[in-house]
């Protein structure tokens, strides 16, 4: 996608969520929301993409997770969200998973969530067009999956990024 210009740079990726998220950890603790960042062993020291980006778009999803998760009160903890990371060698691909147990997002939603509605803008949709875009741009792929049953409730949004840029 040429309308996103990257400035790639090798990152550890791990490192840079970690320190961009730093924030939203601490608003996930002030609503007393589980709020944790795991790693795999396995994803590479040194990811090839544009930083500031990849933080933006990630720190888009837990913010959008943090508003639906339960807060916590004195008598009931709140909800939980999760950033895993993890790496695919057969695809060279890492992978970022921002999971909640919110609400969910209703099954007639997911074919639009990340469609642009011709003539129209609206907030609740344009981060995530924004986020498709930048790993669109990183020739990346972007999955959700959402459960809204009464027992099974929450979002699971994974992010396919190459580890080392495009191939030629």
């Amino acid at each position: 996608m040429e309308a996103i210009p990257l400035r790639r740079a090798p990152t550890d990726l791990h490192e840079l969520l970690t320190s961009s998220l730093e924030v939203l950890q601490r608003q996930a603790s002030n609503l007393d929301v589980a709020f944790t960042i795991e790693a795999s062993s396995a994803l590479p020291k040194d990811t090839c993409i544009d930083p500031e980006k990849i933080a933006w778009a990630v720190a888009t999803l837990v913010g959008n997770a943090l508003r639906y998760v339960r807060p916590g009160t004195r008598l009931m903890p709140g909800g939980s969200v999760s950033v895993q990371l993890s790496y695919v060698p057969e695809k060279d691909h890492v992978v970022v998973r921002v999971q909640d147990d919110g609400p969910g997002i209703p099954a007639d939603k997911l074919p639009w969530l990340f469609q642009r509605a011709h003539g129209k803008t609206h907030a609740a949709g344009l981060g995530l067009m924004l986020i498709h875009d930048v790993v669109t741009a990183h020739g990346g792929s972007i999955d959700v999956k959402s459960r809204t049953s009464g027992f099974e409730h929450g979002t699971s949004i994974t992010l396919q990024i190459p580890a080392h840029g495009l191939r030629s």
